[in-house]
């Protein structure tokens, strides 16, 4: 029997069981479109998403390693300060920088820092250009600004330590103090911040001698519910120091010695006259190898009675560098009084190859008494002899550009071309934007020696009150500090320049928006594809089976 198609009833089971099945199949592949349209965007987006959080995870890590960083630097400064201050100090003369840097390089580490961009009462310049302690009228003061890490911090302890009495310069007494924090006018004008500021008056002894000491100051307070221990050194340059008779000590490089004890002292008054050697001056005060120098001798009769006739003195020297730019070395006075003083201007020129050292130059005075009986005494002037100091300083090319938050290491070699000794040789930089965590420590270089060193510099931000920008092209100096044998401080400087780039984090290219944005559009783009190239297949099915 056949149906109205032509079918028979047997081949028309078996054709409905076949549409059955397509049916079911066009389904299946209906459903897993839908599926793989819907679902395969979500999980995109989550995946942008956690890639979002990741950069976000990122950037918090960065910030987080550089504040770690800039600690790790800071102990670094501190502990190289410390090792510096016990070599420097294994000599028996302190041998320091000036007091510029030593008072900038002071420990900035835990929870108290010194402030040192503001000029306070009782200071000239804040401590980052350079702040020292002034000594004057037998005394000398020092201002610390101190700022805590904490707002808990209510108060600070001081308590100041001199040193050695048999070498400090200081008059000693109970200097213990308490700090609160106050509000002060900072730079002279109307702006203000909060510090503990420290300031001490210390009163200089009469024995005091000229140099540089060390003032420790050691801080106890309560903070966060933890008691806090540290300690800041600020050193102090003495200058006026006088001798136990009032006068004003001699030049360091002249010595005077008139064969009786002293070049000051008067004699008591005897029958026969004396004459010593006073004092003298040397100008200039610092003399150098290959250079011309006048000394001014000064002859007194210490006698109150009588005075003295027909004086010859006789100049007489050992060492052969020193030549006497006079037409002679002996000198012949008529006569002098009692009780009076005259002057001997002699001048001499010193050989570029004289050695660094101390030289004698001796007076040989012979003269007559009013009864003219002849007499004789022996006057002798010390002359410091300095090489003329010749340092250069080097380093690796300077990098172009530097990213914020990046650290990197520059080589440094200091040279001593001069023929004299170089001390507490040290090399830093100063280029707004970068700092080094500790200067670059080269120690005593000797004659025609050099000495290789790491620099390790940070690079931060430019302040923009300042310099207009927090990033962009920066340019400053390499410094290198240096002293001579009687401490006095010289410097070198290399100009450098760079620019600071803006903090980078690694990532892919776009921002995470973009990406969330471009990701959800593609995955909802292939899935309406997959959607019609599925629908399209069914319907094509179905037109065959019909046919």
């Amino acid at each position: 029997m056949m149906n109205h198609r032509g079918m028979k009833y047997g081949e028309v089971s078996f054709y409905m069981e076949k549409e059955s099945v397509r049916r079911k199949i066009s389904a299946g592949f209906l459903i897993f479109g839908l599926s793989l349209g819907l679902v395969w965007p979500q999980r995109v987006w989550a995946s942008v998403n956690m890639d979002k959080n990741l950069e976000q995870t990122e950037y918090s890590y960065l910030n987080e390693a550089l504040e770690t960083a800039s600690e790790t630097e800071s102990r670094h400064v501190t502990e190289t300060a410390d090792e510096e201050m016990a070599e420097s100090q294994t000599d028996e003369e302190i041998k320091t920088p000036d007091g510029a840097e030593k008072n900038t390089e002071i420990e900035n580490t835990g929870r108290l820092k010194i402030e040192d961009t503001g000029v306070y009462k009782g200071m000239t310049k804040a401590y980052k250009d350079g702040y020292e302690p002034v000594a004057s009228d037998g005394k000398v003061i020092i201002v610390l600004p101190i700022i805590a890490s904490s707002d808990k911090m209510s108060e600070l302890t001081v308590t100041p330590n001199l040193g050695d009495t048999s070498s400090s310069p200081f008059v000693y007494k109970n200097y213990q103090k308490t700090f609160k924090e106050t509000e002060e006018t900072i730079n002279g004008n109307q702006q203000k911040r909060k510090v503990f500021l420290i300031s001490y008056t210390f009163e200089l002894s009469d024995q005091r001698s000229n140099g540089t000491y060390p003032v420790v100051f050691d801080i106890t307070g309560d903070g966060e519910g933890a008691e806090l221990q540290q300690s800041f050194t600020v050193y102090v340059r003495i200058m006026d120091a006088v001798s136990p008779d009032g006068d004003d000590n001699e030049p360091d490089d002249i010595i005077v010695d008139n064969g009786g004890g002293g070049g000051n002292s008067e004699e008591t008054p005897e029958s026969q006259p004396k004459l010593i050697l006073s004092k003298c001056t040397s100008n200039p005060t610092h003399i150098e190898a290959g250079s011309v120098f006048e000394l001014t001798a000064e002859i007194k009769n210490t006698n109150r009675n009588f005075y003295v006739q027909n004086m010859t003195i006789e100049v007489s020297w050992t060492e052969p560098g020193l030549t006497l730019e006079e037409d002679s070395k002996t000198f012949f006075i008529e006569k002098l009084g009692a009780g009076q003083s005259m002057q001997l201007p002699l001048k001499f020129k010193s050989g570029s190859n004289v050695t660094e050292g101390r030289y004698d130059i001796t007076l040989n005075m012979s003269y007559d008494n009013p009864e003219a009986v002849s007499l004789s005494s022996v006057g002798t002037i010390s002359v410091d002899i300095h090489q003329a100091m010749r340092v250069e300083l080097e380093a690796d090319t300077f990098p172009e550009s530097v990213n914020a938050g990046d650290t990197f290491s520059l080589a440094v070699q200091a040279m001593n071309l001069g023929r004299g000794k170089i001390y507490n040789v040290r090399c830093s930089v100063d280029v707004p934007g970068l700092s080094a965590g500790t200067s670059t420590f080269f120690g005593n270089i000797e004659a025609g020696n050099a000495v290789s060193g790491q620099l390790k510099i940070f690079a931060g931000m430019k302040d923009e009150a300042v310099y207009g920008s927090t990033y962009g092209e920066t340019s400053g100096q390499l410094i290198l500090t240096f002293e001579d044998e009687e401490g006095n401080t010289f410097t070198k400087e290399l100009p450098v320049n760079t620019k600071v780039n803006p903090l980078v984090v690694q990532s892919d290219t776009g921002s995470a928006d973009e990406k969330e944005s471009s990701g959800l559009a593609l995955q909802w783009l292939i899935g309406v594809a997959v959607l019609v190239v599925l629908a399209g297949g069914v319907i094509i099915i179905r037109r065959k089976n019909r046919m």
